[in-house]
């Protein structure tokens, strides 16, 4: 079971292990009595669907409702390669059976770059000469296990940045456009790179990693934006005789770094440097979607529309 979910091809006899991202329903065949049922699997490389034919209805619901989302599976079928990939599993001849043992690190990509991603963001930290911001990266970043959780967390349960050290690369990516905002624009850069850098550190406490990555209930209850907040103003509380106005400008940017123009949001943004935050965060987002694999073209669920990623191919 050497074999990964982007290695497959086209009608080939497939034995597999993969996590269950999400269970799509139990339905009855139209052309004949039974039922089946469709799961959405997958491990690092990439995600499929599952289509379980059952031969017993009783047997077939019985395993349906075994299966839970993060479920280890041992997929024994056919891989088709249609509109949307899948493998089809006939229950007369092949097999779907949870498993107990598994590798947890199968099913959740990886960044390769991590530590190279690492060096970047704590150059960018070193380059900050403000002492009060200064001191307060450095409580962040000197601290060992502030640093592995950080650069280990994803980015998202399921968009852009799904994947072990995705909080670190789009940090690094935010902060390097911010650096250079700040050159253009004349902005306050060490307060615009410090807000970069801790902008999304509520995430370390937003997710859980075992065989999917998901939103633990603080995350779901307050959100990432309001936990970063938390978790910078305690440290600056830390701090003798931070000076208010710095002190309220980051946070502002912080707490207001996903929208300008909507009321929903913990505060709208009213300063130049959270301005500048929230566009280098929503282009790092939106450029990575152009990543996704796909031929030509491609749908992208965030954008509500098909993306090209052909341009290199034609050049």
């Amino acid at each position: 079971m050497d074999k990964f979910v982007k290695d497959l091809r086209e009608g080939e006899s497939v034995d597999l292990p993969l996590a269950v991202r999400k269970k799509l329903g139990l339905r009855e065949y139209r052309s004949r009595f039974g039922k089946y049922f469709i799961i959405e699997a997958g491990d690092r490389t990439g995600n499929l669907m599952i289509k379980y034919w059952g031969r017993d209805d009783s047997v077939t619901e019985e395993l349906y409702n075994e299966i839970k989302e993060g479920s280890v599976l041992r997929v024994r079928g056919t891989y088709q390669r249609d509109a949307m990939p899948y493998i089809s599993v006939d229950a007369d001849y092949d097999d779907l059976e949870i498993m107990a043992n598994y590798e947890p690190e199968r099913f959740v990509p990886i960044a390769e770059n991590i530590e190279d991603v690492m060096k970047d963001i704590m150059h960018l930290v070193e380059s900050v000469e403000n002492p009060y911001f200064e001191k307060l990266l450095d409580m962040f970043f000197s601290d060992a296990e502030f640093v592995e959780d950080f650069k280990t967390s994803p980015g998202s349960a399921h968009d852009v940045y799904a994947y072990l050290g995705g909080l670190a690369e789009h940090t690094r990516n935010v902060a390097l456009i911010c650096q250079e905002l700040s050159k253009i624009y004349n902005l306050n850069r060490d307060l615009l790179l410090t807000a970069a850098l801790l902008h999304d550190i509520g995430k370390i406490e937003s997710y859980e990693v075992d065989t999917s990555i998901k939103t633990r209930d603080t995350g779901k209850l307050l959100g990432h934006t309001v936990i970063g907040y938390n978790m910078v103003e305690a440290k600056i509380r830390g701090i003798v005789d931070f000076p208010a106005m710095l002190k309220e400008q980051l946070l502002h940017a912080i707490v207001a770094h996903h929208s300008p123009i909507v009321d929903n949001v913990p505060q709208r943004i009213r300063t130049r440097e959270a301005y500048a935050l929230f566009y280098a965060n929503l282009l790092d987002i939106s450029l990575k979607e152009f990543e996704m694999e796909g031929e030509e073209w491609a749908y992208s669920r965030r954008m509500g529309r098909e993306i090209y990623l052909g341009l290199e191919q034609n050049l």
